[in-house]
């Protein structure tokens, strides 16, 4: 056993890496260095040199925390003075279980030193290597941008290449890349890093200014000392050791929230959500922030509600809590708020029990969660959030012992929320999820059927709601619509019905084109009634001719006997083809189930006939639907058909 002289150190790690970075450069000398070894078999080893005495011993007691080692000394060396020892001190034993990363699933894509400085990239790296964050109390935004946490993560060997191996992998899976060239060039990419951060120059006097004037000041002081270039990594270096002066999370959250009050906005304010969010990315800061809750519905409920600043009441003993509930009403924090959804997510995705009683119990405080979830039109959270309350609805609320059918769990969901907008928000969302691809039909129709019933603003939301609540909805709707998981061709019926509504209530609507009739113009002559169909109820069209056109009175639908149709709608100007129809195929159904005006166009595109079914002849014969009506039961399987082969996101 290596004999070392026990030496009573007080100072924290995180005092000496606040003092390295203010003397690292003033301390240099040319003859002196102190190194650090490390206690090995009965014999001590070099591990590194330093040139002053203060980042040799941050070092060395970065080493002692780590546990990795039997003992820890500090040497100094000047010239050809004797070597004198400055620190020596043993490890509290060898660490049983070395600190490993932590699993995960998916990882940001990193291919330059740009990507290492975006949030998606330290967010992967907090997650893999989340133990040891906690361990030493630092977020990866400090492991990442500054050179010695950077250092002593890479000398932990095998926690480092566990990390490089796994998010590698994950990557090459991903992307369809090879595994051992993504390897080889994360390390490249982490040597790199190493070797600007080493030359980062003086970051102190920017973190000075942070304290003194807020993070503002001190962005407007980096922006005129360096070119765009260097800017977003010397910033990042900048807030490491910023938010290095503290190790405990509650602390770190304090220095961010300090500086949003101190009037953070624009580029400031969005540096600060980042790192918001990075931090409760971790469970320990989640923990520490919520304090002791009795159950876990009852700390979702709480996340749900400050993730949107919606906590009313003041929560007794979390000022912390407050403080964040306050800072998410008034301003914009979309990482910190999707940070905590996506723990809401998780918990609720999960097997574990909403209470600590009974399923009875579990089924019971279900419905205040979901209330809590909601937003402008829809469920906080988006996509994963709808799946994740579904999924959780179809086991607390099962009857007799049985989980819920998809239809029921939906209809449970729906009920419990509070108006259209919101339904048809949920079913958006739900829709383009894994559970939405598996159900499309019972989804899809759900949302056909709630989309049908809105025909003025008046339905969408409650009586009493102000113009700019309206506004919210729909502009919350629309973002919800994008994309086209739903299907081109039901995403713009949708979207267009969603865009008369507002413009029918206002002529105010913002980014809509108002449909009134212009000052001193005369309205456009209706086109003229298609024919009527022959006796048999067929109809013939040439090629090229309009069946129907955008805004006609949709009263018809029709079955393809022969040729060929195109449906499609203007957008921006153009003309967008939604659907080329052939022999057998229907369409015009919408009008059957809507009774609005077309919201596409239909042309022959070859010689085409068809068969006509008028509207009034489907609302007689569906008064009287049975399994013999064929006719009918055709239009119905025909619209289900279409909804279930209209092609998901991936």
């Amino acid at each position: 056993m290596i004999t070392v002289k026990k030496q009573d150190y007080t100072d924290t790690v995180a005092e000496f890496a606040n003092l390295t970075r203010r003397t690292a450069y003033s301390m240099q000398t040319a003859d002196v260095a102190y190194e650090v070894l490390i206690g090995k078999d009965n014999r001590w080893m070099i591990e590194s040199i330093h040139p002053a005495k203060i980042l040799a011993m941050s070092h060395a007691q970065a080493l002692l925390a780590a546990n990795q080692h039997e003992a820890v000394r500090v040497t100094r060396t000047a010239g050809k003075a004797p070597e004198k020892v400055v620190f020596e001190q043993e490890t509290a034993g060898m660490a049983e279980k070395p600190i490993t990363i932590s699993p995960i699933d998916e990882a940001a894509f990193c291919d330059t030193l740009a990507d290492l400085n975006g949030f998606e990239a330290r967010k992967t790296v907090g997650r893999v290597l989340r133990r040891y964050l906690d361990e030493h109390g630092i977020t990866a935004l400090e492991i990442l941008h500054s050179y010695w946490h950077l250092q002593d993560v890479q000398r932990t060997d095998k926690l480092y290449d566990q990390a490089i191996h796994r998010i590698a992998s994950i990557q090459a899976r991903a992307y369809d890349l090879v595994a051992s060239e993504r390897i080889d060039k994360l390390y490249g990419l982490s040597k790199h890093l190493t070797e600007e951060l080493r030359d980062i120059g003086k970051t102190a006097p920017y973190t000075d200014q942070i304290a003194k004037d807020g993070l503002a000041a001190a962005l407007k002081a980096i922006e005129d000392a360096f070119i765009a270039e260097r800017r977003p990594l010397f910033t990042n270096a900048v807030l490491a050791e910023f938010l290095s002066r503290e190790r405990d999370w509650n602390r770190k959250l304090v220095l961010v929230f300090d500086q949003i009050d101190m009037g953070a906005e624009g580029d400031a304010l969005a540096y600060l959500d980042e790192i918001c969010a990075e931090i409760l990315d971790g469970a320990e800061a989640i923990k520490m922030l919520l304090g002791g809750q009795p159950d876990m519905v009852s700390a979702l409920r709480i996340l749900a509600r400050v993730s949107g600043g919606r906590q009313n009441s003041a929560l007794t003993g979390a000022p912390l809590l407050n403080r964040l509930n306050a800072i998410m009403a008034t301003n914009h924090m979309p990482m910190t708020r999707s940070i905590l959804l996506e723990r809401v997510t998780r918990s609720l995705s999960s097997a574990q029990p909403l209470t600590r009683e009974d399923e009875t119990a579990d089924g019971a405080a279900f419905p205040a969660l979901v209330t809590d979830l909601v937003w402008y039109a829809g469920l906080s959270g988006g996509v994963e959030i709808s799946e994740a309350v579904t999924r959780r609805c179809r086991t607390a609320l099962k009857t007799r012992g049985e989980d819920l059918t998809a239809v029921e769990g939906i209809t449970r969901i729906l009920a419990m929320l509070p108006n259209r907008a919101v339904k048809i928000g949920y079913l958006l969302d739900l829709s383009r999820s894994p559970f939405g691809e598996r159900h499309q039909a019972a989804v899809l129709t759900t949302l056909l059927s709630v989309v049908k019933s809105v025909s003025s603003l008046s339905n969408l939301l409650p009586e009493r709601s102000t113009r700019n609540q309206l506004a919210l909805a729909v502009e919350d709707l629309r973002n919800r619509l994008g994309g086209d998981a739903l299907g081109e061709e039901i995403s713009t019926l949708i979207e267009k019905k969603l865009a008369k509504i507002l413009n029918d209530g206002s002529q105010e609507s913002r980014d809509i084109p108002s449909q009134k009739k212009a000052p001193g113009k005369t309205q456009p002559a209706k086109p003229a009634r298609a024919p009527k169909p022959d006796a048999d109820g067929k109809r013939k069209f040439l090629a090229g001719e309009a069946i129907f056109s955008e805004g006609d009175n949709g009263d018809e639908a029709y079955m393809i006997l022969s040729g060929l149709v195109e449906i499609s709608v203007q957008a921006d100007g153009s003309k967008l083809v939604l659907a080329k129809l052939d022999r057998g195929e229907i369409f015009g159904e919408m009008a059957l189930i809507d009774d609005q005006p077309r919201m596409a166009a239909a042309r022959a595109m070859t010689d085409t006939e068809v068969v006509v079914v008028p509207q009034e002849s489907f609302k007689k014969r569906l008064s009287w639907l049975s399994e013999e009506d064929r006719l009918i039961s055709h239009i119905l399987d025909a619209l289900v058909s279409r909804l279930r082969q209209q092609p998901f996101a991936q």
